[in-house]
């Protein structure tokens, strides 16, 4: 995959952390940011393509989950699925 040039500032104790973990993976501290970035963008992209599909679930009034049986179930201690939408 081409790359390309990317400069941005990190405070001084950030970037010792990035070259310490670079050096004992045996990889550069440049390959090191640039997965930490790579996984970054992934999380951010599934994130917004989650709220993306419940934004168009509103949209089409699809049944959901009530705020209240979301909130019971995170509260609730027990190992269960998560509440059906009805």
């Amino acid at each position: 995959m081409p790359t390309a040039m990317f400069s941005t500032r990190l405070d001084e104790e950030l970037k010792a952390e990035l070259e310490r973990i670079a050096r004992a993976e045996d990889r550069s501290a440049s390959w090191v940011a640039n997965q930490a970035i790579r996984a970054f963008v992934q999380e951010r992209r599934a994130v917004r393509d989650l709220v993306d599909a419940g934004l168009e679930m509103v949209e089409r009034n699809a049944a959901g989950v009530t705020p209240e049986a979301v909130h019971e179930w995170m509260l609730d201690e027990n190992e269960r699925p998560f509440p059906i939408a009805g």
